[in-house]
C-alpha cells in the first residue's frame, strides 16, 4: 500500500473517530409523567416541595414522592421500560392525606417540604434498611411516617409564630445519630417565616384559622407584657431561624432554638456606640448571642461545607458537619502543666528502636502482623451517642444551616449557635481558586433597574458582568469579567428567538473542580460556570497571583428563557432556569454540567463541548432534579412543570463506545505500518549497476 493512501485512511479514521467522542456515549429518554391539575397559586410561598426519588422499604426499587395541593402525599412507580415509547403514565401505589383524622380541616395542611432518611442503625452488612418520611405543612404541623406511610408522630409548633406569617426557608434533617439513650435516630427540622401581605389574605381561611386559635389568644394575654412588646417579639420571631430537634421514632422533642430561647443582656451604657459614629467594624454591627463565636475560629471547618449558594426556597439546606477550631501555633510549655486528653491527639507512629525510614521492612512487618491476626478488619458500624462531650472527628457534633443571610452552624448536642456567616445572597461562595480563603463570585444580568454591589466593596456591578472577591471581610479582588459575547442590551436571535424585550437574566454561578494534579479540599477550586437567559454558558478560572480572570471556554447553547412583567408587576408563570454540577453516576466524583432554560436542557462537559440536549414538553417551575429512579447506577432526571412532573430515563450507548474502540485501534494499527513503510524505505539500498565486460583480447 502507498503511503499516500494510508495517510488518506489515517486522516479518514481520525475523522470518524472525534466525531464519536463529541457525539457521546449517552443520552436522556422520555420514560414516564404525572400529570397534575393546573393550580394557581396566590403567593411564592404556596409553592409545593420538589418531588423525591427515595427506595423506602429497601426492596431496591426506587418510586417518586409528590405532594399535592390537597394535602396529599402520593407514591409513585416511575416507568422505565426500554424502547422509545415515549411517556408513559406512572402508576400510583399508595398515597396518605396530612388532613387532621377527626376535623378534615385543609387549612394550613398543604406541605411546604418533605425529606426521607435512616433513622435505624446498622449493626451488620447487607441489612435491609428501611427509611422515614418527614414532612411539614403550612400549619407548621411536623409529621413522620414510615416505609408505609403509617403516621408514627405529629408534633405542632405553630405557637411559635405569629398569624398570616408564611414559609421563607424552610429545610429537614434526618439522620440515624442519638442524642439519649433509648432514641432511634434524629430529625432537625428549621425554618424562617415572612409576613403574608394584604393582597393574599383568603377571608375564609383567615376566618377559620382565627377561631381556631381564639382560646389559645385569650389565654397568652394574660402572660404577654404589651402590644408593642409582642409586636417587636413577632418581627423578631420573623427575623430568627428557628429549629427542632425530636427523636426519629418516638417524636420527643430534645432541643428547641427559637428568638426568644436565646438569652438577651442589655450591656451598659459605656458600651453604646453614639448613633453619629458610622466608621464602625463590619463585625461590630453584627451582635452575637451569649456563647457564639466569629467563624473564623473554624475556618477550615467553614470552607468543609462549602460552596454556598442560595436563591430560592428550595436552597435552603441542613448538613451534619465536624468542627474544630482552627489550629494555631504552639505555646510555650509551662512547667507542671500537661494534656492528659488524648481524644484529638494524633496517634505516634514512631517506636523507639525502630527504623521507619525503611519501606521494604515496614511492608514486611505489616504483612506479618495482618498474618498473625488470623482475621481481617471489619468496618465498626456502631454509632455513638451524640453529647457535649462527644470529641471523636468522625461523629459529627454541628448542624449546619444554609440559609438565604449565610451560613449558621448550631451545636448538635444542645442546640445553641456556635457561629454565623453573613454571605450575600444570589452569588456563589467557595474556595474557588484553592488558596484555603473563602471567595465570592457575583453575576448580574443587564436589566438596568437594579444596581448590585460586589461583596465587601463600593463598586456597582455593570451588566453583564462578574465579580470575583476574596476574604472575610473581603481583602483583594479576584477578577471582574463579562459573561456575555455581545453587550447585555443587544437583540439576540438565537435558535430563531428574540429576547430584546425581556431583561436579561443570569443564574447563580457554579464550581466544577478542576484536576490540576494536586489535592485540594473537596468543594474547592474550580471553575466557575455562568449562565445567560440568552444562552450563553461562560466558564472562568482566577489567574494565579491575581492575574485576573482566564476565560476557558464560551458556547452558546439553546438552554434560553425570558420572563416578561406583567403590567401589575407581577410574574405569571416564571421559568426557573437550572445551572447545577451533574453526575452521571450516582456516586461519581467526574460531574458535568446540566444547564436548562423554557424549552431545552443541555448536558456540557468541563471543557465545553457539547454531550448530548433534551427537548423540554413545559417551561419549568423547579430547577431540574437528578436522581437514579431507574436502579441501574445511573442518574436520570426529573422535569418538574405547572401541568405535571416528567420523568427522563439516561440510557448509554455501548455499539458507539465500543465502535470508538475499533476505530482506535484501527487508527494505532495503521500508523505503526506506516512507520515501519517509511523506516523500511529508507533503510533498504539499491543493488549496484553491474556492467558485462567488453574487453576484446
Amino acid at each position: 500500500m502507498r503511503k499516500r493512501d494510508l495517510g488518506i485512511l489515517i486522516l479518514a479514521a481520525l475523522t470518524i473517530f472525534f466525531s464519536l467522542q463529541h457525539e457521546g456515549d449517552f443520552t436522556f429518554r422520555e420514560a414516564w409523567l404525572h400529570l397534575a391539575d393546573d393550580y394557581p397559586f396566590k403567593h411564592e410561598a404556596e409553592r409545593l416541595p420538589p418531588p423525591l426519588i427515595a427506595d423506602l422499604n429497601g426492596d431496591g426499587r426506587s418510586e417518586i414522592l409528590v405532594a399535592t395541593h390537597d394535602a396529599k402525599i402520593q407514591v409513585l412507580e416511575p416507568h422505565v421500560k426500554g424502547g422509545n415509547e415515549g411517556f408513559t403514565e406512572a402508576r400510583l401505589i399508595s398515597e396518605v392525606s396530612l388532613l387532621p383524622e377527626r376535623v378534615r380541616i385543609a387549612a394550613g395542611r398543604r406541605a411546604v417540604s418533605m425529606a426521607t432518611g435512616f433513622v435505624d442503625r446498622v449493626y451488620k452488612q447487607g441489612e435491609i434498611r428501611k427509611q422515614i418520611l418527614v414532612v411539614v405543612t403550612a400549619g407548621w404541623s411536623i409529621m413522620c411516617f414510615d416505609h408505609n406511610l403509617k403516621k408514627l408522630w405529629e408534633a405542632d409548633v405553630q405557637e411559635d409564630f405569629p398569624h398570616g406569617a408564611l414559609h421563607r426557608e424552610i429545610a429537614i434533617s434526618i439522620s440515624n445519630y442519638t442524642l439519649k439513650h433509648g432514641d432511634v435516630g434524629l430529625v432537625i427540622v428549621g425554618g424562617r417565616m415572612e409576613i403574608q401581605p394584604n393582597l393574599y389574605l383568603d377571608p375564609f381561611e383567615e376566618a377559620v384559622v382565627a377561631e381556631k386559635n381564639a382560646d389559645r389568644h385569650r389565654r397568652s394575654a394574660e402572660e404577654k407584657e404589651s402590644s408593642e412588646d409582642s409586636s417587636t417579639k413577632g418581627g423578631e420571631q420573623l427575623r430568627h431561624f428557628a429549629y427542632y430537634a425530636f427523636a426519629g421514632r418516638s417524636g420527643i422533642q430534645r432541643w428547641r432554638h427559637r428568638s426568644e430561647d436565646v438569652p438577651h443582656h442589655v450591656s451598659d451604657s459605656s458600651q453604646l456606640v453614639p448613633q453619629h459614629n458610622y466608621k464602625l467594624d463590619a463585625h461590630a454591627l453584627n451582635s452575637r448571642h451569649p456563647g457564639e463565636v466569629e467563624c473564623r475560629e473554624f475556618r477550615e471547618s467553614i470552607l468543609g461545607v462549602m460552596p454556598h449558594r442560595w436563591e430560592r426556597r428550595e436552597d435552603t439546606l441542613l448538613e451534619l458537619a465536624h468542627f474544630r477550631k482552627h489550629k494555631r501555633k504552639s505555646l510555650k510549655k509551662m512547667p507542671g502543666k500537661r494534656s492528659s486528653s488524648t481524644v484529638n491527639k494524633p496517634e505516634d507512629k514512631h517506636v523507639f528502636g525502630k527504623d521507619t525510614t525503611k519501606k521494604i521492612t515496614n511492608a514486611i512487618g505489616k504483612v506479618a502482623e495482618y498474618a498473625a491476626s488470623g482475621k481481617t478488619k471489619k468496618r465498626n458500624l456502631y454509632l455513638p451517642i451524640v453529647t457535649n462531650y462527644t470529641q471523636l472527628w468522625w461523629i459529627p457534633n454541628v448542624i449546619v444551616a444554609h440559609q438565604k443571610e449565610g451560613i449558621e452552624a448550631i451545636h448538635l448536642a444542645s442546640g445553641r449557635i456556635v457561629c454565623k456567616l453573613h454571605l450575600q445572597e444570589g452569588g456563589l461562595h467557595a474556595d474557588i481558586n484553592g488558596d484555603g480563603v473563602l471567595d465570592h463570585v457575583q453575576a448580574v444580568g443587564g436589566s438596568g433597574a437594579e444596581q448590585t454591589v460586589a461583596t465587601g466593596t463600593m463598586e456597582v456591578l455593570k451588566p453583564c458582568w462578574a465579580v470575583a472577591t476574596s476574604g472575610v471581610p473581603v481583602r483583594e479582588q479576584l477578577f471582574n469579567a463579562s459573561i456575555c459575547r455581545h453587550g447585555p442590551f443587544s437583540v439576540s436571535r438565537a435558535f430563531g428567538r428574540t429576547f430584546d424585550a425581556a431583561p436579561l437574566e443570569v443564574a447563580t454561578p457554579i464550581l466544577i473542580p478542576r484536576n490540576d494534579g494536586h489535592k485540594h479540599r473537596k468543594g474547592s477550586h474550580g471553575d466557575v460556570i455562568f449562565l445567560t437567559s440568552r444562552g450563553e454558558v461562560t466558564s472562568y478560572f482566577p489567574g494565579i497571583h491575581g492575574q485576573g480572570a482566564i476565560r476557558r471556554w464560551q458556547l452558546l447553547t439553546g438552554a434560553t428563557w425570558s420572563n416578561l412583567p406583567s403590567p401589575a408587576g407581577i410574574v405569571e408563570e416564571k421559568v426557573i432556569p437550572t445551572l447545577e454540577p451533574l453526575p452521571l453516576h450516582v456516586h461519581a466524583t467526574h460531574k458535568v454540567i446540566l444547564v436548562a432554560g423554557e424549552q431545552e436542557a443541555v448536558i456540557l462537559s468541563p471543557d465545553g463541548s457539547q454531550l448530548t440536549s433534551i427537548f423540554l414538553p413545559s417551561p419549568p417551575t423547579h430547577p431540574i432534579l437528578y436522581g437514579d429512579f431507574s436502579n441501574d447506577g445511573l442518574n436520570d432526571l426529573i422535569l418538574v412543570t405547572s401541568d405535571g412532573i416528567y420523568g427522563f430515563v439516561q440510557t448509554r450507548q455501548p455499539g458507539a463506545l465500543f465502535f470508538s474502540s475499533l476505530v482506535g485501534c484501527l487508527i494505532v494499527v495503521m500508523v505503526v505500518i506506516l512507520i515501519s513503510q517509511h523506516f523500511n524505505s529508507t533503510n533498504s539500498k539499491p543493488r549496484p549497476f553491474e556492467r558485462k565486460s567488453t574487453d576484446t583480447r
